[in-house]
C-alpha cells in the first residue's frame, strides 16, 4: 500500500514540472555555450563558460533526485511535447493520467526561477 494519496498533490506537480523543465534548460546552456564559441578569444570567455558549465553539471544531480522521488511517489512522465505555445505534459500519478501545459512565456519564467535558484541567486 502507498504512503502518498491516490490522487495527485502539489508536491507531485512540482516534481514534474521541475522534471520536464530541467531538461530543456540543459538544451538552452548547450546551445548558449556553443554560441558564446564566437567570443573566444575574449579575455572574460573561459570564466563565463565555466560558471555555465557548472550550472550544468549542478543540474544532473538534481534530476537523479527527482528521477527517485518520481519513482517513490510512482509518477510516470508519459509524453512531453514543446510546441510554439509552449510545452503539454501528459503524465501518471499512481495509475491515473493528468496532463498539464505551460505556455511560452511561463516556461521561460520557470527556466529563470530554476536557474536563479541553481546558482544560489534565488
Amino acid at each position: 500500500m502507498s504512503i502518498y494519496p491516490s490522487i495527485e498533490t502539489e508536491e507531485d506537480i512540482r516534481i514534474i514540472k521541475e522534471y520536464t523543465l530541467l531538461p530543456i534548460l540543459l538544451d538552452m546552456l548547450a546551445r548558449d555555450i556553443d554560441n558564446l564559441t564566437v567570443y573566444k578569444d575574449q579575455v572574460i570567455y573561459n570564466y563565463v563558460i565555466y560558471h555555465l558549465r557548472d550550472v550544468e553539471q549542478s543540474i544532473y544531480p538534481v534530476l537523479h533526485n527527482l528521477k527517485h522521488r518520481m519513482k517513490q511517489r510512482q509518477i510516470t512522465i508519459l509524453n512531453t511535447d514543446m510546441n510554439r505555445l509552449g510545452i503539454e505534459v501528459e503524465y501518471k500519478v499512481r495509475g491515473y493520467i493528468h496532463h498539464f501545459n505551460m505556455l511560452r512565456s511561463l516556461v521561460r519564467a520557470e527556466l529563470i526561477t530554476m536557474l536563479k535558484n541553481l546558482h544560489g541567486g534565488g
